[in-house]
C-alpha cells in the first residue's frame, strides 16, 4: 500500500498518523473539540470528510479532495499577505496543476497538525513533536471500498480492545452521521454511497470482534479481502 500517495482532484484517500512514542494524544477532554477545530480550519476548505475516529495515539480520516475550481476559489478568498507559500505556488500558472495540489494539501495537513501540537504544547507546558513527522495516506476506489473503510475507522475502537460495541465509543463520526450534523462531516456525500441512513446504520451493525477485522494490518491494509457478516436484526 502506498501510505504516501499524491493527493489528487477529487480522489478519495485514507489518512492518518500516530504520535511519537505511542504518547496520548489527547490529554484533555477539551483537546479532542480542539483537535477538530483546527481539521475544520485547515482542511475541510479543501476536502469533503467522509468518517474520523480519535483513538488514543492515532486518528483516521476517510475524504475526498474538493475539484481544483473550487480550491482555487477558497485560495484567492484568502488574503495575499495570509497565503502560505503552498498557496502562492497553487495560484502559480507556470507549473503543473495536479503537483501544486498535491503540495498544497499535505502543507494544509502539516499546518493543521503543527497547530495542534504548538497550541497542545502551550496549554501542557511541554516542548518537542508530537505526532510522526509524516503523515501518512493511502488512495482507495470508493467503489469497492468507501462502505469498508467507514466500517474499519467507525469500528476502529472496538478492534483495539477499547470497548466491545463500537457504539460505547463517543469519539468517531458515526453519531455525527446519523444525526445529520454536519460539524465536520459531508452527510449527504456519505449518504451516496449508502443509499439511506438505515443502509448506513445496518452496514456498521456486523458481527463483533469477527477474526478477519481483528486480524487486519492497517500498512498493508487490503480492504477488498474483507467480509462483512451483518446482523439484520440491529437497526
Amino acid at each position: 500500500m502506498n501510505t504516501t500517495a499524491p493527493f489528487v482532484e477529487m480522489g478519495f484517500f485514507h489518512v492518518y498518523n500516530r504520535t511519537n512514542n505511542k504518547e496520548s494524544l489527547f490529554k484533555k477532554p477539551h483537546h479532542k473539540t480542539f483537535f477538530l477545530k483546527q481539521y475544520k480550519k485547515y482542511i475541510s476548505p479543501y476536502a469533503y470528510t467522509h468518517a474520523y475516529a480519535l483513538l488514543g495515539n492515532h486518528f483516521h480520516f476517510s475524504i475526498q479532495i474538493k475539484n481544483i475550481d473550487t480550491i482555487i476559489e477558497k485560495v484567492l478568498s484568502i488574503s495575499v499577505g495570509l497565503r502560505t507559500a503552498a498557496m502562492k505556488n497553487f495560484l502559480d500558472p507556470d507549473y503543473g496543476i495536479q503537483e501544486k495540489l498535491d503540495k498544497l494539501i499535505i502543507n494544509q495537513f502539516q499546518n493543521f497538525q503543527n497547530s495542534y501540537a504548538k497550541a497542545i504544547n502551550k496549554d501542557l507546558n511541554r516542548t518537542g513533536s508530537v505526532f510522526q513527522k509524516k503523515f501518512k495516506r493511502s488512495n482507495y476506489d470508493p467503489t469497492d471500498r468507501f462502505k469498508l473503510l467507514q466500517y474499519y475507522i467507525h469500528h476502529n475502537a472496538r478492534k483495539h480492545g477499547f470497548v466491545k460495541d463500537f457504539l460505547d465509543y463517543p469519539h468517531h463520526s458515526f453519531t455525527e452521521i446519523i444525526n445529520n450534523n454536519n460539524s465536520i462531516i459531508d452527510v449527504q456525500k456519505v449518504l451516496e454511497h449508502f443509499g439511506s441512513i438505515q443502509e448506513f446504520k445496518r452496514f456498521h451493525h456486523a458481527n463483533h470482534f469477527d477474526e478477519e477485522f481483528q486480524s487486519f494490518d492497517l500498512e498493508n491494509l487490503d480492504l477488498r479481502g474483507f467480509t462483512l457478516k451483518l446482523d439484520n436484526t440491529q437497526s
